[in-house]
């Protein structure tokens, strides 16, 4: 499946190469979460997230379009706060 990130500059990412995806905290004691895939030595961010709660939402919606076998999931899609 191919992800297009949630960011100011989008990314298309093919999870189908990705060993990992799982957050990431930039700064002790700040809620912001990042949501990464992991391949050997590179990382992608996938979204970078308000807090934990968001975070879980959107690995909640990679799991739903990778079981439903969706090609292209776009993550601007899912902005609510109009960060793109």
């Amino acid at each position: 499946m191919w992800i297009v990130t949630k960011s100011d500059w989008p990314v298309l990412i093919n999870l189908n190469r990705s060993a990992h995806i799982g957050y990431h905290q930039p700064v002790k004691f700040n809620p912001q979460t990042r949501i990464v895939a992991s391949m050997w030595e590179q990382e992608f961010e996938l979204a970078h997230c308000a807090d934990g709660d968001e975070a879980r939402q959107v690995i909640d919606q990679i799991a739903r379009a990778l079981a439903s076998g969706v090609e292209v999931l776009d993550l601007r899609d899912s902005d609510d706060h109009g960060s793109t």
